[in-house]
């Protein structure tokens, strides 16, 4: 199955700041709970190159985040439900 285009586009606004900050695309995984589409696939074709997405069992369906190998850059990919949560908790 194809990734929809807003998730792409998501995945690509949480990037983007990682990239700035010298981090690589090929030293940069999406981590994302065990199961799910993205992590059957294994990868990812973003606006940045290719992104490996590995799976873990603490993170929650719906959830994932991108971290660089050597841990300099991390963020959290949220869906648009999330963010809306947050500003009505704020």
């Amino acid at each position: 199955m194809a990734i929809s285009p807003k998730v792409i586009q998501l995945i690509d606004q949480k990037l983007a700041p990682l990239i700035r900050t010298g981090c690589r695309i090929d030293q940069i995984k999406m981590v994302c709970a065990a199961g799910t589409e993205l992590v059957q696939q294994g990868s990812v074709e973003t606006g940045f190159g290719k992104l490996r997405v590995e799976p873990s069992n603490f993170v929650p369906q719906g959830k994932s985040y991108l971290i660089e190998d050597r841990y300099r850059g991390f963020t959290w990919v949220r869906n648009s439900k999330d963010k809306q949560s947050e500003d009505e908790r704020s």
